[in-house]
């Protein structure tokens, strides 16, 4: 089975006072662009978390998906020169993040989920694929332009195609990259 995370749109001013909000099965998510965070079901008073930011910056894109009780979250964040992101795995009923793994790319795309407990994800210049258990990287591309001559900005939701994981541009008529799901070795580009 395979599942794609879920995108939600900014709501607010670009800056400190804009936020992010979603609901799970239950439960309902309000997320500041501080990475300062509130859970609530309606009945009783509501929880609170911080997400990880690393080098500071605001939430700038923010996806979701409820896996096996549990909360993953892939959000992007800028200073307004760089950016970055993170893939977070939640505990909903304590709040507390089981591990977070930095992503070093910027316009981070959608993941994709397989039933084989990982993650598909991409950003400008990086593929990469996670194991949902240990929230390690299995494997990573960065800067494949070091390899082939491409100008990537950003992805849509990944796809599998039999032993290959497809990774399209998101523009028209954009690029698609093929690699190969095991080794994370590109196979192809294609127009």
């Amino acid at each position: 089975e395979e599942r794609g995370f879920t995108p939600v749109e900014r709501v607010g001013d670009p800056g400190l006072r804009s936020f992010f909000m979603f609901s799970t099965n239950g439960r309902g998510y309000t997320i500041r662009a501080d990475g300062y965070a509130e859970s609530g079901t309606g009945q009783g008073r509501a929880r609170t978390f911080s997400l990880p930011l690393g080098r500071g910056g605001r939430l700038v894109r923010f996806y979701f998906l409820e896996y096996e009780n549990d909360l993953l979250l892939i959000y992007e964040l800028s200073n307004g020169r760089l950016g970055w992101g993170y893939l977070v795995r939640l505990n909903q009923k304590t709040m507390k993040t089981n591990w977070a793994i930095p992503i070093n790319g910027y316009n981070i795309g959608p993941g994709l989920v397989e039933r084989a407990d990982e993650v598909y994800l991409s950003a400008a210049n990086l593929f990469a694929r996670f194991d949902l258990t240990t929230g390690k990287y299995v494997w990573q591309q960065e800067d494949p332009q070091k390899q082939f001559p491409l100008a990537f900005s950003g992805f849509q939701l990944p796809v599998l195609d039999g032993s290959h994981v497809l990774f399209a541009e998101d523009r028209a008529k954009g690029k698609t990259v093929e690699i190969e799901r095991v080794t994370g070795k590109i196979v192809a580009v294609r127009d």
